[in-house]
């Protein structure tokens, strides 16, 4: 009777992940329960490569969308400290978030890099990569149409973004070199293609807040002396 009452069911999840369980342990032991976390990590990661290898662009798009919106509405409520978030200003950064840091960034970083520079993932290759990123492709593609997009959504058209682009650039690309040179030699070198958007869009959620500061700097300073200036 006791030793009957003794003895659990197994939990199902040790049996998809081929755990055991003994005959006086419900408990698995500490090699099981690493092998248990492993598995359930491996599934989500293998089902999103898979995805992305099938829908490369509808997966970048929506990846880098949320991720956008998230990031800004952290830099707005957290860093900025307000009591609201701004609707325009989220909806202008993660439309850019999505279209051009996912979908667009799909095509330079696994086509695009691979037609100029090869598939290799040697230190050479990658190196390539990373300098056409920051001292082309960043400066001189990516912000600029960031800018332009945000303020067609939230000031006078895109030429008024170049124009305030052009004064910024700078404050802007210093901490990205410091933050993406090492981080894209990583990815060029080891990771597969199918999941560099993926693992940008992770590693990238720090700095998409430093840059939703950086970029509303100009705005943010306009809002508050609107604001002010209001009777």
């Amino acid at each position: 009777m006791l030793a009957s009452a003794s003895r659990r069911p197994a939990n199902p999840l040790y049996k998809v992940y081929g755990l055991s369980v003994s005959r006086t342990s419900s408990v698995p032991c500490k090699a099981e329960l690493k092998h248990l976390v492993t598995g359930a990590l491996q599934r989500p990661i293998s089902l999103y490569a898979s995805a992305s290898q099938r829908w490369p662009l509808p997966v970048a798009f929506v990846t880098c969308l949320l991720k956008g919106s998230a990031s800004d509405v952290v830099t707005q409520k957290v860093v900025e400290g307000k009591d609201e978030v701004d609707a325009k200003r989220n909806f202008a950064f993660a439309a850019f978030s999505g279209s051009y840091l996912g979908c667009g960034q799909h095509y330079v970083y696994n086509v695009l890099f691979t037609r100029l520079f090869g598939v290799g993932q040697n230190f050479a290759t990658a190196f390539k990569k990373v300098a056409a990123d920051g001292l082309v492709h960043v400066p001189l593609v990516c912000h600029p149409l960031l800018f332009m997009m945000e303020d067609t959504v939230l000031r006078g058209g895109p030429i008024e973004g170049l124009a305030r682009y052009s004064n910024e650039w700078l404050d802007i690309m210093k901490p990205y070199w410091s933050i993406w040179t090492f981080l894209h030699l990583f990815n060029f070198m080891v990771t597969p293609p199918e999941l560099r958007i993926g693992l940008i869009a992770c590693m990238s959620f720090l700095w998409l807040i430093i840059l939703s500061l950086l970029s509303h700097k100009s705005y943010e300073a306009g809002q508050c002396k609107s604001s002010q200036d209001a009777p």
